[in-house]
């Protein structure tokens, strides 16, 4: 299974080199301690195209008490458009392809490995001028696997819809606005036959649950050049205006504990009144070049601040200077852009 992702993989980046030789554009990102992002791009009159190849790096972090490990993996992401004039307007349809996989993991409970068998999206843009305007659905399926048998340890059906509007308000700032749903419906199963630790006292654990949720969400975008760099910064907020998480759990422990079964029901967790404000500052170079090409190098920081009752504020156990390290380096993108 592995030679045969390494082929598939090195396939997806000839295709991506001949894409963006053959054409306008390829880049590569590199984010702190966590992976490498290929990218090449095909725009013209009739077709607007984009692959990513993502390469995640082995990793391994404590949230709240929960292990997660990885020992890395690849995700392509394929967009295809095809727009056409209709009087002033431009209106492009296009389609959305997702497929990943990894290698062993360990997400605490789940001894296994994450698994995107598809992700599928549609969507259909707008553009008149300065104005832009975006309505898209998503659906797909996610899932955890067994790291030895590939049996399905966690299923997770979802979809989402996504709407937004945006205009350039000056030739240096764009704003936006929108508004998103999520519905998604998740069952994991451990047993002796698909689970190789965890399970004891237990004979089985049976977990079902769903989520939605609906969000509104605003942006904006202020580009700046100089005569040596170029700088971006966004600013923006989203907000839960409603959404329920719910779940049940059906286990039974082993003989030596008793023979009873257990149903037990999840407190639902409601999510309205929750959101973030986001900071986004990134800095590139003038393109530089060489030869009949350009190249360009850039660096971008992200920054979130959650508020909201699910987010109570106070700095706990955690140690000033590790807190600093993350608030610095999470997220932190370093890339390169070659055109053609």
């Amino acid at each position: 299974m592995g030679n045969i992702t390494i082929k598939v993989f090195l396939i997806c980046i000839l295709v991506f080199a001949e894409l963006a030789f053959a054409f306008n554009g390829a880049s590569a990102n590199f984010v702190y301690d966590y992976g490498r992002m290929f990218e090449a791009q095909l725009q013209n009159d009739r077709i607007n195209f984009n692959a990513k190849v993502l390469q995640q790096n082995p990793l391994s972090f404590n949230w709240n008490s929960t292990d997660v490990k990885s020992e890395g993996g690849e995700a392509v992401l394929l967009v295809a458009g095809f727009p056409f004039n209709i009087n002033s307007f431009i209106l492009e349809p296009s389609f959305l392809f997702v497929n990943g996989n990894w290698q062993k993991g360990d997400f605490d409970y789940f001894y296994g490995k994450p698994d995107i068998p598809r992700i599928l999206g549609f969507s259909i843009s707008f553009f008149r001028g300065s104005d832009f305007f975006m309505a898209n659905y998503v659906l797909g399926n996610l899932k955890l696997l067994n790291n030895a048998e590939n049996a399905e340890l966690f299923n997770s059906d979802f979809y989402v819809y996504n709407a937004f509007y945006s205009f350039n308000a000056s030739e240096i700032l764009n704003l936006s606005a929108g508004f998103a749903g999520l519905n998604a419906e998740a069952t994991g199963a451990l047993t002796a036959e698909n689970q190789q630790y965890f399970l004891f006292p237990y004979l089985f654990y049976i977990a079902n649950g769903y989520m939605n949720a609906k969000v509104a969400y605003g942006s904006a975008n202020l580009s700046l050049k100089s005569k040596v760099a170029e700088y971006g910064i966004d600013f923006g907020t989203f907000y839960m205006l409603d959404g329920e998480l719910k779940g049940d759990m059906h286990y039974k422990h082993r003989k030596f504990y008793g023979t009873e079964e257990f149903f037990e029901t999840l407190n639902p967790v409601q999510f309205s009144g929750n959101g973030f404000v986001f900071f986004v500052l990134g800095i590139k170079t003038k393109k530089i070049n060489i030869g009949e090409n350009y190249i360009q190098y850039g660096v971008k920081k992200p920054l979130a601040v959650p508020f909201g009752k699910n987010f109570p504020s106070g700095g706990g156990d955690i140690k000033s200077s590790e807190f600093l390290k993350d608030a610095f380096l999470w997220g932190l993108t370093a890339s390169m852009n070659i055109y053609f």
